[in-house]
């Protein structure tokens, strides 16, 4: 084979494997759109999606390429079902879509991260989008809407059953994480530290499942089992002052880091000309949690994905997001 041909090949493989990450997004061949990686929906005049969606035969998915959007048996080689980055961190590991129009912050990890931010009135998200929320129809939303129903009522049975969604909310966690394996739930030696999430495929549905280790072993990350000795990432706070009495909020860098729980540097909010420009640098004392608050020099941005500051606006500094809050503290 030549070299022509090989790289010709190799383009066609990577557009292909583009098209079929797509959603919402009409083909043009057959002007249709894949609705979910299982549904089908029509476009109207202005090759936008619209109408009802109809469901493909059982064991097949929606699949958008060059011969149009079909449905495609799911045990065929070839075969990639559209809509499946939602949850999934962008390629600058800065944010995931949650739904069409909702996000979290990836923080230069490959997971979503312990967030909630929405879009404002009008705007889906959207992970090519250079300000995370673009304006519908314009922007395609890369989260399937069908996804958008599952996602609330499990925030519903999560809100009515528990208080803390960091250690019940298995599920969740799952889902986003999409990887099998055991995962820590906490730091707090008596017991976070203690517990881990067991997430597992089943039927193509990402599961979850919260346990705790037994008599006085530790969940240890690196091991991915329970452990006698106290992994380093456990820790006991000589003090609960500031966790049960200050609010955590950006302008209190202290409690803010309490509810942040690692040693790292954060965002303080998405106001390109002000609170976008600053972050909090979180660090361990004593007395249980410290922080504070840094404003980068000249007209420089902070980035909470490579974590430094940067002369490009980031995504997450847009009038285009609505709300968003880390770790339950709302940023400005």
């Amino acid at each position: 084979m030549s070299p022509n041909l090989q790289s010709l090949l190799l383009l066609l493989a990577c557009l292909v494997t583009a098209a079929r990450s797509t959603c919402n997004v009409c083909n043009t061949v057959n002007n249709l759109a894949c609705y979910s990686t299982t549904q089908v929906q029509a476009c109207d005049a202005n090759n936008l999606p619209t109408g009802a969606a109809y469901d493909c035969p059982t064991g097949y998915l929606c699949v958008s390429g060059s011969s149009g959007v079909l449905c495609e048996p799911q045990s065929a080689a070839s075969s990639g079902a559209d809509c499946q980055d939602c949850n999934k961190c962008d390629a600058s590991l800065t944010f995931a879509c949650t739904s069409s129009s909702s996000f979290a912050l990836c923080l230069g990890t490959n997971t979503p991260q312990l967030s909630e931010g929405s879009c404002a009135a009008g705007y889906v998200c959207n992970t090519a989008n250079s300000q995370i929320c673009g304006l519908s129809p314009t922007v395609a939303a890369t989260c399937s809407y069908a996804d958008d129903t599952t996602t609330t009522a499990s925030t519903v049975a999560s809100s009515t059953t528990t208080a803390t969604p960091s250690t019940s909310n298995a599920a969740t966690y799952c889902a986003a994480v999409q990887q099998q394996g055991n995962f820590k739930v906490g730091d707090y030696t008596e017991s976070t530290c203690r517990q881990y999430i067991k997430c597992f495929l089943l039927n193509g549905q990402w599961l979850g499942q919260k346990y705790t280790c037994p008599g006085k072993t530790y969940f240890s990350p690196t091991a991915k089992l329970c452990v006698s000795s106290l992994p380093a990432n456990c820790y006991t706070p000589s003090s609960t002052t500031t966790t049960t009495t200050a609010a955590p909020t950006t302008s209190n860098p202290s409690a803010y880091c309490a509810k942040m729980q690692s040693e790292d540097y954060f965002p303080v909010g998405t106001n390109p000309s002000s609170s976008c420009r600053q972050y909090i640098y979180c660090f361990r004392t004593s007395g249980g949690w410290s922080g504070q608050r840094y404003t980068c020099p000249g007209k420089l941005y902070y980035n909470s994905a490579s974590k430094t500051c940067v002369t490009a606006l980031p995504a997450t500094c847009s009038s285009s997001v609505a709300s968003l809050s880390l770790n339950g503290v709302d940023l400005e």
